[in-house]
């Protein structure tokens, strides 16, 4: 069947993406594209939904052309596109406002928002059961699985909230690009997870092998692999044992007539219906199965013997203990922002992740004044977290030693007011006697400013140093009164945008990190004397000689044609070969990645912008070919090189310490070839 995109833009704009993401570099698509949508299309005018004012200045000035060119093909009419902020949220509550809007109606952001709102967008949130932490605590799940399951249920959250009749499970093709990034693991670690494996974190997510009858026009969608997502999260293993415990035991009192059968199994039903979870669920039992029961209609209808289909009355009362199950243990909200950004910039572990999540899930909530703290009581201590967790105490004492998990979670002294209540005092005083302990939890995200990456052009988290918490809580007679305050500290720096924008003030105090998600602190600038290179023996090493970079990197005749052709229109060949060399290095460092090929990377990047490289290899290329060099001779050598009369030298090694001494040797080699021949 031949699709109107004229009458469906939202599936226009899909086929547009599926183009974009093969021709686009992947950073440049996952920052700016992948999270639009197509918000109206009116006269000729289709109008994208983007996530703010700098990924809409971006995509019109790199992409309106291209975009109304893959249009024109599809809709076979003339199709101007424009590009407006608008919140694409991923809240369970946004869904819901967006299906009783009209199609055209879209909240803008506030122009009032703070900055930390439009960083961290705090309404952008993950709901899930608050059921689904005893799977970690009572080990039935790993963090990694359930991480996975979370990253899972979010990439099909969107489809299965917009189904007609929504249902237990989700059935869709799910790239891994739309897992990897809720998942806080990178793409290989996925691939090793899922490697050869039908059935993950304990059932709820199941490759299905048939591929899907739909056709989505997309190859990003068609060609990934199909997944059927749960939606709520299993029986713990402990609790399907303990329910079907108390079924059989009751029914081993009622002999073997049916219909008394049935109603022993009703009233059970009913009856834990009617009880908190936490009365039964925490009695220990024999033979816990590996392979428990998934839901509660799985155990009645094991329990009963029962193969078909099963009265309605039965039913209907295993369904309403589901679900009183589900909703028991409220709901856990986590930030999109965590899960994307804080955590894996800060390097959080999968364990110590959850452990954030469990933690912020327990603060203490005041009723009487509804207001919600910023510190846990643990009446065991590390203990009770560890029950928590599901993880040892030995790992979690460890972690709190640990700066970044500190940013999140700190243990806190407890200083008692004396009131009127003194046996309120009292309380308190035998509550640590006993070895129960505060821990101070962050609510929000650690302060992170964001500098762009101008090869990438992605933005990249900066960490702003935060004395979020007091050394000590002051708690009252038993509850309410506390002392918690933040101080920011922070150092304004002002920032050049990529895209014409005038320069912005940021809130930073770090150096930008190229890769975000492995962060490392800068090698040390390499101290002791530095002798001079002598003054004679290098020759044609005073400048970058363009020819001879390109026939030592084999650069294609018919390039080389072109760039002097360029040349031609204006340009220097000095700064030409500047660039080349800039280029070159970054497709070698360590901040690229694995690159097959730096020369054609070095190459593309000079065709796409012949005027900028990237900022610290920009610095290093501009240098004299000679004093680079002796930088590499005398790392090859294992001693420092000599200072030269540049007054920048100081920090241009500081730049070859960082970038290029990590390389592995035979990498480095290649690069020098490359550079200086030899």
């Amino acid at each position: 069947m031949t699709i109107n995109y004229a009458e469906h833009p939202d599936q226009a704009w899909q086929v547009v993406l599926g183009q974009l993401q093969m021709e686009m570099p992947r950073a440049s698509y996952d920052t700016w594209v992948r999270d639009t949508q197509a918000l109206s299309y009116e006269d000729g005018l289709l109008t994208i939904g983007v996530r703010n004012a700098y990924a809409r200045d971006w995509l019109e000035s790199r992409l309106s052309s291209t975009v109304s060119r893959l249009l024109i093909g599809m809709m076979n009419e003339n199709v101007d596109v424009q590009f407006a902020v608008s919140t694409l949220s991923n809240t369970e509550e946004d869904v819901e406002d967006e299906e009783k809007s009209s199609p055209g109606d879209h909240e803008l952001i506030q122009a009032n928002a703070t900055r930390y709102e439009e960083e961290v967008k705090p309404q952008r949130v993950i709901v899930i059961p608050g059921y689904a932490l005893r799977l970690l605590s009572q080990g039935d799940l790993s963090p990694k699985e359930m991480s996975l399951w979370i990253a899972f249920r979010q990439a099909v959250y969107f489809d299965w909230k917009r189904a007609k009749k929504q249902g237990a499970t989700f059935t869709k093709n799910i790239p891994h690009q739309d897992v990897v990034r809720f998942a806080n693991m990178s793409r290989a670690s996925f691939f090793r997870e899922i490697n050869e494996k039908d059935s993950l974190a304990g059932g709820m997510i199941q490759r299905i092998p048939e591929p899907s009858e739909q056709l989505y026009n997309n190859p990003h969608l068609d060609n990934a692999n199909r997944w059927r997502v749960a939606m709520s999260p299993r029986l713990a293993h402990q609790d399907a044992a303990v329910i079907e415990m108390v079924l059989t035991s009751d029914l081993a009192l009622v002999g073997d007539e049916p219909a008394a059968r049935l109603d022993a199994v009703l009233q059970a039903l009913d009856d834990m219906s009617k009880r908190h979870p936490v009365e039964y669920l925490d009695v220990p039992v024999q033979g816990r199965s590996k392979y428990a029961p998934a839901q509660v209609l799985e155990i009645v209808r094991r329990a009963l013997g029962i193969e078909e289909d099963i009265p309605a009355a039965l039913f209907e009362a295993a369904e309403t203990l589901q679900n009183r199950l589900m909703s028991a243990f409220g709901s856990v909200v986590i930030p999109h922002h965590f899960l994307t950004t804080s955590a894996p910039f800060f390097g959080l572990t999968q364990s110590q992740m959850w452990t954030v999540i469990v933690l912020r899930d327990r603060v203490f909530y005041d009723y009487e004044k509804g207001v919600e703290h910023d510190f846990v009581m643990a009446p065991e201590g590390l203990e009770s977290v560890a029950s928590w967790t599901g993880f040892s105490i030995k790992s979690l004492k460890r972690w709190l030693d640990q700066p970044a998990m500190q940013e999140f979670v700190r243990l806190s002294q407890v200083e008692i007011i004396e009131t009127d209540l003194s046996d309120g005092a009292d309380r308190l005083r035998s509550w640590l006697g006993a070895g129960g302990q505060v821990f101070m939890v962050r609510k929000d995200e650690p302060p992170l400013g964001y500098l762009q990456d101008e090869e990438t052009e992605r933005w990249l988290p900066r960490w702003t140093k935060c004395d979020w918490a007091a050394d000590k809580v002051r708690l009252g007679s038993g509850q309410s009164e506390t002392q918690v305050w933040t101080k920011w500290d922070s150092v304004a720096d002002r920032v050049r945008l990529g895209f014409g924008q005038s320069e912005t003030p940021l809130n930073n105090l770090y150096k930008p990190l190229l890769n975000p998600f492995k962060p490392h602190n800068p090698h040390p600038t390499r101290g002791g004397s530095r002798p001079r290179p002598a003054a004679g023996g290098l020759g044609s090493h005073q400048y970058w000689d363009f020819d001879f970079l390109m026939r030592a990197n084999a650069v294609n005749p018919g390039t080389v044609q072109n760039f002097h052709k360029r040349l031609k229109k204006g340009g220097s060949i000095a700064r030409l070969s500047e660039l080349f060399v800039s280029w070159l290095l970054y497709a070698h460092s360590p901040a690229a990645g694995h690159v097959q090929d730096p020369v054609s990377i070095a190459v593309r990047r000079i065709q796409q912008n012949p005027h900028a490289g990237m900022p610290d290899f920009d610095r290093l290329a501009a240098l004299k070919p000679f004093t680079l060099k002796a930088f590499f001779d005398a790392d090859f050598a294992g001693e420092t090189p000599e200072e030269a009369d540049d007054p920048d030298t100081e920090l241009s090694l500081a730049l070859y310490d960082q970038h290029l001494a990590p390389l592995d040797h035979p990498e480095k080699h290649q690069l020098y070839r490359r550079l200086f021949g030899g």
